[in-house]
């Protein structure tokens, strides 16, 4: 399977290449290994515009970018809680859809669907606003969150199967010796607490705040990080950490590309979805600071056609936010090629759709309660 770029080096040849000619100009915001340069390449090829990609490491980080306007972005990829905060604050412009005839070919994933009407009713029920937040973004990826593990620790896979979320929280019960991380977003940290705790993570009082404080102190994590987090597990430098499915769907294909089957992927490290847990969605959206606006549409269109957006998820590991394309990946179930066929498995084992779940996407909560968060977790990480 063929990787991705680095976004690094892809915004640097970008730079360069854009400095010898006239082509006109796209800027995006995006997470860092979060776009198939083929993809990239096709892009420019058939629309001759030139995408130019920055890279932010949280929603927070992209809020920041987009608010100080010290650069003009025309495109953003931020997750549904920042979307509500954006479109609240009128930083989003609404899309036009007579620039984007490829929205009737395609089907949003139930889940997709779900996530934005949940969006819908959590505005509805803080401030008696109906927003449809399909007027502000189209869906680029979306998926569950998990907990990747270690499966050369003996016995470690029967008991999250078992215990669940138990197993990840309680350090003295279950493998004391177990070495836990967590995603170093503070509002994650708390969801996850939430959900173990058997509460929605959308909900906060002051009191939830002091219990969750003490499931993290007793979780006793040993490292806070993002995309360090799942290449610890890989390493055997790490048993568990509560990360994107897709995180460890990115390590996988990595490992299925350098020779290894499935199986044996699987054997070293692999992946624990709760029957409770996140789930998320990015989405394209246009800031109001945007000076190509009708280049933001043809990309928004170009990736709403379910060919490039299976071809965009060949590398990223994320869910498909398109029947389509997802019916694509999954004809690949028979394929003999060794490559596509894994791939079509994963999927099919990491993102069940006939799985019954209880999924919460993340809304935004009020600053203050964020500000709270945040401190919470910076005097755990410290303390």
């Amino acid at each position: 399977m063929k990787r991705i770029i680095l976004a690094t080096l892809l915004l640097s040849l970008t730079i360069v290449l854009s400095a010898c000619n006239s082509r006109p100009k796209l800027r995006l915001l995006n997470w860092g290994e979060y776009i198939n340069d083929e993809v990239v390449e096709k892009f420019e090829a058939e629309t001759g515009i030139d995408l130019i990609i920055s890279v932010a490491d949280s929603n927070e980080l992209f809020y920041q970018k987009i608010n100080s306007k010290t650069t003009a972005f025309d495109l953003v990829i931020p997750s549904d809680y920042m979307i509500e905060k954006m479109v609240k604050e009128n930083m989003l412009i609404e899309l036009d859809y007579s620039k984007l005839p490829n929205r009737g070919t395609v089907t949003y994933m139930d889940g997709v669907n779900q996530i934005f009407d949940s969006m819908t009713q959590t505005t509805l029920a803080r401030s008696q606003k109906a927003v449809d937040y399909t007027d502000y973004a189209v869906p680029y990826f979306w998926g569950t969150f998990g907990i990747i593990y270690n499966n050369r620790v003996e016995g470690l896979e029967e008991a999250l199967n078992e215990h669940g979320w138990d197993v990840y929280f309680e350090a003295d019960t279950y493998f004391p010796t177990a070495r836990r991380g967590m995603y170093d977003v503070p509002q994650f940290a708390y969801a996850a607490a939430m959900m173990y705790m058997g509460n929605n993570p959308n909900d906060y009082s002051a009191t939830l705040l002091q219990e969750v404080e003490t499931v993290i102190e007793n979780a006793d994590f040993v490292e806070w990080g993002d995309d360090t987090l799942k290449r610890n597990v890989e390493s055997d430098n790490l048993d568990m950490a509560f990360v994107y499915t897709g995180d460890y769907l990115d390590r996988l294909y990595i490992q299925l590309d350098e020779g290894k089957t499935l199986a044996e992927v699987q054997a070293d490290f692999d992946l624990y979805v709760p029957d409770t847990t996140m789930v998320f969605i990015d989405c394209m959206v246009i800031p109001n600071t945007a000076t190509n606006i009708d280049g933001a549409h043809q990309f928004i269109n170009f990736l709403l056609n379910p060919v490039n957006a299976a071809l965009n998820a060949e590398v990223v590991g994320y869910a498909v936010a398109y029947q389509e394309a997802f019916d694509q990946i999954i004809s690949y179930l028979d394929s003999a090629d060794v490559t596509k066929h894994n791939w079509a498995t994963a999927n099919s084992i990491y993102y069940n759709m006939e799985a019954e779940s209880t999924f919460y996407p993340l809304t935004t909560l009020h600053p203050d309660d964020i500000d709270a968060i945040n401190t919470m977790v910076q005097n755990v990480i410290t303390g």
